[in-house]
């Protein structure tokens, strides 16, 4: 049920963003922003400031960062791109006009506060009868990541064979772990700030094998007004940028 779903959503959702967007009036200024989902509490408050600025309306998009992507070269709509990690820009080829850093993305484990398996580190979550959740590798970039920091502990079988649900985007792996669905959760460690974090509990992925990932935000060559799209992507960049430490990321 479950990968029948992970094949379905994203062609329903490239058909929800291509009524949507395509029956824009041409008129309209705004600009449509494709956002990775778990940076949706910092970019929906970068929007707010920027519109006040600039007096330009921005229409965000959120969902997970491949999700984004295949949306972006299906329907060639929409202005600017910012995923969980550099390797999806990098990955969307010529449908970027150009790209700049913004911040980095932390992996942490995430377990409830009663942790009733006891993990402390990344090992415990080989033990026997540990239910892990991970990001689908196809939907968002916590799923890749998730699969580069196994492999690089030389146990990635080990680990493959205690994880029970993988999960669209960030948001929802968050969630399998509050609703006791699961032990634990490979995120983002920007999210121990969320209101929905409070009952859990973030551990440190050890720096031997963690993978960190630079934010990038592009400017696409579909943009129908690419000084505009420009504009917001330097705004992001800049002023931007105390926005996410604030929110829990880090920096260079």
């Amino acid at each position: 049920m479950w990968e029948r779903f992970y094949l379905v959503f994203p062609m329903i959702l490239i058909g929800f963003f291509a009524v949507l967007l395509t029956g824009c009036d041409q008129k309209d200024k705004k600009l449509i922003v494709y956002s990775g989902k778990g940076l949706e509490r910092v970019m929906e408050e970068i929007k707010q400031n920027f519109e006040n600025k600039y007096n330009l309306r921005v229409e965000m998009i959120y969902a997970g960062s491949e999700t984004l992507l295949t949306t972006i070269t299906k329907t060639r709509i929409g202005d600017v791109y910012i995923p969980g990690s550099v390797k999806f820009i990098q990955k969307a080829g010529d449908l970027v006009q150009h790209h700049q850093y913004v911040s980095l993305h932390v992996p942490a484990i995430v377990v409830r506060k009663d942790n009733p398996k006891n993990i402390q580190s990344i090992e415990d979550l080989l033990e026997p009868g540990v239910k892990i959740a991970i990001g689908n590798s196809n939907m968002c970039a916590m799923g890749r990541i998730s699969e580069e920091i196994f492999k690089a502990s030389l146990k990635e079988n080990e680990f493959v064979k205690n994880i029970s649900i993988t999960g669209t985007t960030v948001n929802e792996l968050l969630d399998l772990v509050q609703h006791k669905e699961v032990d634990a959760a490979l995120i983002w460690g920007d999210m121990q700030l969320w209101h929905e974090a409070k009952e859990l509990d973030f551990i440190e992925i050890s720096p031997d094998i963690n993978k960190p990932k630079k934010i990038h935000i592009a400017v696409l060559t579909t943009a129908t007004d690419k000084k505009k799209a420009a504009l917001f992507a330097d705004y992001v960049a800049t002023e931007g940028r105390t926005l996410f430490v604030k929110h829990g990321f880090g920096d260079k």
